[in-house]
């Protein structure tokens, strides 16, 4: 996303039966690195599990799959790299760890999928103790920095499985996919522990990020 973040946003959402055309993902420009609030499922194996079981069906050439190392869930955006000094991010760190000293770990039902056009996930079914975690880090962020440009939108808590590559594909394959793995009542739960600081980076056709700090829930 040019001059914002790298982070999907595809915009107010519309039933993902209701999608005719899929849009590519990756359309947009590559934008600066930034700073978010993600939890991340490095030890979930029962969320890998569930992943690569609705990533078979959907496996079509125009999705490009995440691979378990990618899997996340984004919180909160902070603020764009060179736009926040290493003081500030080691402030909002630091009122970040005593917010969630306050946050005891809590376990998430992830299931069912839904998507934009471009973008299928997975959907959090427990997610009010998520929304409370995001609360809580952006107060913090915004107590260190206040003019941090956090998210602007209340996205529903989801995981994104797969990202779509191409522009004007029909998407009737894709609903009718999901629409059985549904029917199946697929399910995982993972605890979250964490909330970790990362460093986002767009690529072409991908995501990376690297944990700055991690910081635990001991509430």
């Amino acid at each position: 996303m040019a001059g914002r973040a790298n982070e999907p946003a595809e915009g107010e959402p519309e039933p993902f039966g209701n999608i005719r055309l899929l849009r590519n993902h990756w359309s947009r420009p590559i934008g600066p690195r930034a700073y978010y609030w993600y939890l991340t499922f490095a030890t979930a194996p029962g969320l890998h599990a569930l992943t690569a079981e609705c990533q078979r069906p959907i496996a079509f050439p125009y999705y490009d799959l995440i691979p378990p190392s990618g899997l996340h869930l984004t919180l909160d955006r902070i603020g764009f790299e060179g736009a926040i000094t290493p003081a500030q991010l080691n402030a909002i760190e630091a009122a970040a760890r005593h917010a969630c000293q306050k946050i005891s770990p809590f376990t998430i039902t992830v299931g069912t999928l839904g998507g934009t056009r471009g973008a299928i996930g997975l959907n959090v079914l427990s997610a009010q103790p998520v929304r409370e975690l995001r609360d809580a880090l952006r107060a913090a962020t915004l107590s260190a920095c206040p003019a941090a440009p956090v998210t602007p939108h209340e996205a529903a808590p989801h995981v994104t499985i797969a990202y779509a590559n191409t522009d004007d594909v029909p998407a009737a394959d894709a609903i009718a996919a999901v629409g059985k793995l549904n029917a199946s009542t697929v399910r995982a739960a993972v605890t979250v522990g964490e909330a970790a600081l990362v460093l986002l980076e767009r690529r072409e056709r991908s995501y990376a990020w690297q944990a700055i700090s991690r910081v635990p829930l001991t509430g």
